[in-house]
This record gives C-alpha cells, structure tokens and sequence, in this order.
C-alpha cells in the first residue's frame, strides 16, 4: 500500500522512510487522533460518577472538563512552534509523556482539586499531540498518499468522539471512573513505543529559527485572561481578566505582525475574508454545541436514572451521526460553496440546540436520540466544508499554519462553551452541592446553555453566508 517517500530537503533534512516506517507513523498518528476526543467524551460521561466520590458543587465539576481545555488550547501555539524548531516527532512524544503523567497521577487524587492539576497536566501533554499528530503525517508520506494518510486520522477523531461515551460508560459502569484515566495511559503508552519504534530520525522544518518568546508568552496570557476570565464573569476578577486580556490581545496583534518568526501567524487574517469569518465561525459552532455533551451526559443519569453505559449507547447517537455524514459533506463541499453547506449545517444546529431546549423533567429517550441525532447532521454539514473554506483561502505553503490556527479556534470554541455552561450551573445551583440535591437547576443550566447555543448558532449560519472567498477557486 505505501511506498518510500524521499521528502523534500528544503522542509527538512534530507530522508527516506520506509513501508514499515510509513505504517508505524501511521498508526501512532492514527492513535494520537483518538486520544483527546475519547478522553473527552469518556470524561463527560465519568462525571456524575465521580460527583459521588468528591463532595463538591456542580460547577466545580464542569471545571474538570474546562480545565483540560483552556491548558490545550494555551499551549498548543507554543507546542506547533517549538516543534517546527526542535523536532516533531521529540515534541509529540513529551505530550505523550506528560500525557501518561497526568493520567497515571489522576485514578490516585484524594481530592477535586489534586484531579483538576491532573487535567491540567493531561491538557499541556495532549496540546502537544494535538498540534503535531496531523503534521508527521504531512511531513512524511509522499503527496499521492498523504490525503488517504490524513483522511485516516481524521477518522480516528471521529472514532474516538464515538467510542468515548459507549466504551467509556462501559468503563465506568464496570470498573469505576478511574479505569477512564487508566486506559488513556495505556493508549499513550503504546503510541509512544510505536512512534519511537517506527522512526528513529527526527523531523525539524524550521532548524536554528529562534522561537517567539514574547509572543508566546503573550499569547498564553491573552488566551488565559480572556477564557478564564469568561468562566469567571461574574466576579470582578473575572470582569479585570477580560478587559487586561484585550488591552493584552492588541498588544499581542501588533507585536506578532512585526515579528520576522512569529508563533502566531496572524497575517493569515490580514484581507482575507474567507479565512478571518471561516475561523470566527469556528469558534461559535464549538462555543454553541461542545458543552451538549456535558450536559447530556449528567441529564441521562441525573434525570434519566440511566447507567453510564446506557448513557453512552444513547449519547453515540450525536457523534456516529456525524461520523456518517461529515464525508458526505467534505465531497459535496468540492462540488457546492462552503458557505452554502456551512450555513445549511448552522440552520440545522440551531434547529438542533432548540429541540434540546424543550427537553425537560419528563425523560423521552426517543426524542433525545432524535435530536442529538439531528445536531449531529447539523455539524457535519459545517464542520468539513469549514475545514476545506479555511485551508483552501490561503496558499498551499501556508497550510500548516492555518490548520494550527484553525485547531486553536476549534479549542477556544469549546473552552467557550463550558465557560458558559460553568457560569450558568453557577448560577443555577447557588451554595447547592450535588448533582442530585436539585434537578430543577440543573434542567435550567440546561436551558440557558442550550438556548444561548441556539442564538450563537443563528448568528453563525448569517456569519457563514458571507464566509465566501474571493473567486470561490482554491489558491495555488
């Protein structure tokens, strides 16, 4: 199936890989893919169960899944960088590493907080791996073989959103929440053999640049400031953090435009529309739906009385829906402007997200299929031909970048949402600890999470309509 591949000496030292090589790379790439939309997933699901072993609020919960978040999405820029300078394959295997850490570490915490440094640590590791899984595969397999490569860990993405909330139900059913952590380690342990094993010699494109210092630093700061401030919105500190990382984010805007190595590459933005209103809508769309899982999960159990693997079985409904389609939609996006696609995807999510609105007391197992299963439709239908708008807006050579960029409004957009779906279980709950101690709020946190999800989806479908690039023809 794969032949050698001479890779091109200008990118980076002059190497041929062989068949085996090609597979192993392919195969750890494959597995790095998986690992952070299962754990995800998993995690939701694990939730409710661990609410019973650490008295704590709901929203501190909802921090479990936020923290891991907001640490990837801060250091996934840096990770890309550091990994253009000093090695793919030695930056993807410390995330492994610390991957391994913060999952070995978490099964042992005595208490909520110890596990939320444990996401933290697992969150710094996975940025690692997310930011560089896709790249080993463009940097290694000749071009006649990269898209099959490619097309291979993006299906692995969407089989780990798939099995996270089946395989882990069934985890947490048998064996407790911390079998959620123990197989993510032994999945970041085998990754790191196979990728070690398969190539021995290091992949650097960028050898001997100097790393950004000060704009990753700053960038690491704005995206702290103004997510976590978010979170935090109505307090006063969380009002400071949000207007100091705006006065950060126009620092940080016109430092990386001068800069001759930027760790951001925000001239991407600079006159390109497609590009600017592809990635914002990016943001909303994760900002809109990321947190129905979340939710989902602690209302089939709280609400439903379901076990975590019947929650999981009805939950897959969401992403196997989107595994189907999102191949479909790729196709037709070469065929049919993104826009129209985007936006007919963003009109059925919000479709979507107010059908979740109406879900209440009373649970109706058919109707939540039927909806997550709608959704589902919805975000296939604008997240591949989102991908393909924003790749195909800028020149080939710029690829890399903008898919890191897009990856990193793909990460904000979910930190967004569960900062949304914190504040309002804050607001909900009160001083209430436990889940189970007050249904009515937790069916209210629902409501307003899912109904501000439909208003932002509203405002993406309007915003992808004008996502149109200037000729609609993809740049050479």
């Amino acid at each position: 199936m794969f032949r050698e591949n001479k890779t091109d000496s200008r990118l980076h030292q002059n190497i041929t890989y062989s068949k085996k090589e090609l597979v192993g790379i392919l195969i750890a790439a494959s597995f790095a893919s998986f690992l952070a939309p299962f754990f995800g997933a998993a995690l939701n699901i694990a939730i409710p169960t661990i609410s019973q072993s650490f008295a704590v609020s709901p929203n501190m919960l909802a921090m479990l899944t936020t923290t891991y978040l907001l640490s990837s999405v801060i250091f996934l820029v840096p990770a890309a960088r550091l990994a253009d300078i000093f090695g793919l394959l030695r930056v993807f295997t410390i995330g492994l590493i610390i991957g391994v850490i913060g999952t070995l570490l978490a099964p042992f915490s005595p208490s909520i907080g110890l596990l939320l440094i444990c996401q933290v640590i697992i969150g710094i590791g996975f940025s690692c791996v997310i930011s560089n899984a896709i790249a080993l595969l463009s940097m290694t397999f000749p071009p006649e073989q990269r898209g099959f490569a490619i097309g291979v860990a993006v299906a692995c993405v969407y089989l780990g959103l798939t099995a996270g909330p089946l395989l882990g139900g069934i985890l947490t059913s048998m064996f407790g929440w911390s079998s959620v952590y123990s197989f993510v380690c032994i999945i970041c342990v085998c990754t790191i053999l196979i990728a070690r094993i398969s190539v021995r010699r290091e992949i650097i494109l960028t050898p001997g640049e100097p790393f950004d210092w000060k704009g990753a630093i700053l960038y690491c700061l704005v995206i702290f400031s103004l997510l976590y401030g978010l979170i935090h919105l109505s307090n006063n500190i969380g009002a400071f953090l949000v207007i100091g990382g705006c006065a950060l984010l126009l620092l940080f805007i016109k430092i990386e435009l001068k800069a001759e190595y930027p760790a951001f590459a925000i001239r991407l933005f600079k006159r390109n529309r497609a590009f600017t209103l592809g990635n914002i809508v990016t943001v909303i769309n994760y900002g809109a739906t990321y947190a129905v899982s979340f939710f989902m999960s602690l209302y089939l159990q709280v609400i439903g009385v379901l076990t975590p693997a019947e929650a999981g079985i009805v939950m897959v409904s969401l992403p196997i829906v989107q595994m189907i389609f999102s191949p479909v939609a790729g196709r037709l996006s070469d065929t049919i402007s993104a826009r129209v696609l985007m936006t007919a995807g963003m009109s059925v999510t919000t479709l979507g997200m107010f059908l979740l609105v109406q879900i209440g007391e009373q649970y109706n197992q058919v109707w939540v299929i039927a909806t997550l299963a709608l959704l589902g439709l919805g975000v296939a239908f604008f997240a591949a031909p989102n991908v393909n708008l924003v790749l195909s807006s800028v020149p080939r050579k710029d690829n890399g970048s903008a898919n890191s960029i897009h990856a990193t409004m793909r990460q904000i957009g979910m930190v967004v949402s569960m900062a949304l779906a914190t504040s309002f279980i804050t607001l909900s709950f009160g001083g209430t600890v436990g889940l189970y101690a007050d249904q009515q709020a937790l069916i209210s946190a629902m409501h307003l999470t899912f109904g501000c999800g439909a208003a932002l989806c509203f405002i993406g479908a309007v915003v992808s309509w004008f996502a149109k690039k200037e000729d609609e023809r993809v740049i050479s």
